[in-house]
């Protein structure tokens, strides 16, 4: 078993469990920070998606076993990556089971299954890898339907379970309104369900799309660090 870890500079590190149990902590730039790890085998596919909507394909076995001490692989070298792009996510997969999910700065979101990046051959790079039309907010992997909470400009919210979004085989696809918005609205943030803090999250669950979401009550807002309304005193 191996951990792989993704940094926001474009680091790569895969590290194997018994050297994370014996390591310290893990070296970084000093303006670094760690984006994402996770667990996996030696025989897994891992796929980076870029900002550019490229997404890279690397065999794990393919990359060099390190250390927490070290940086690690700088993902344009190894990748062959276009100037000025950036890895953005990471998942990796031995069997494309699962489904990514992309959630757009204009309501729009859409589910892709896994195993639309699977190929045949051994190609390095796909292009396309998901819509470029509208500003990414948020992508995921999920093994399983899961809830996010989507939010408006800080205002409105919504919870939705991603088995509202169809499945779309184009890996491109500019997906469906699932947020209803104004002129000049956004969605500006996309949480798990976990990562929104409030007591009742049912209060922002809608069970058809698109919706117009919840006014974000301000107890939440202070809670999640929002800009709430300033009270006069």
């Amino acid at each position: 078993p191996v951990r792989f870890f993704l940094t926001d500079h474009g680091y790569f590190k895969k590290i194997s469990h018994a050297s994370l149990r014996m390591a310290g902590e893990q070296k970084l730039k000093d303006d670094d920070t760690m984006l994402m790890e996770q667990d996996g085998m030696n025989r897994m596919d891992l796929l980076f998606f870029s900002n550019q909507q490229n997404v890279y394909k690397l065999k794990a076995s393919d990359a060099a076993d390190t250390k927490a001490s070290v940086l690690g692989d700088y993902l344009p070298n190894i990748l062959n990556m276009e100037a000025e792009e950036e890895i953005i996510y990471m998942t990796a997969t031995a069997d494309y089971k699962g489904q990514m999910v992309f959630f757009f700065e204009n309501g729009k979101a859409a589910k892709v299954p896994l195993s639309a990046y699977e190929t045949k051959t051994n190609r390095k790079k796909l292009i396309n890898g998901y819509s470029s039309k509208a500003k990414l907010v948020r992508m995921a992997r999920m093994d399983e339907e899961t809830d996010f909470v989507l939010m408006r400009n800080s205002d409105k919210a919504t919870m939705l379970n991603t088995e509202l979004i169809p499945s779309s085989a184009t890996k491109n696809a500019t997906g469906i309104q699932v947020f209803t918005l104004k002129k000049n609205s956004v969605v500006s943030n996309v949480y798990t369900k976990e990562e929104f803090q409030t007591e009742d999250h049912e209060y922002y669950r809608t069970r058809k799309i698109p919706t117009t979401g919840h006014f974000i009550q301000e107890k939440d807002k202070a809670a999640n660090s929002l800009p709430g309304q300033i009270s006069l005193e």
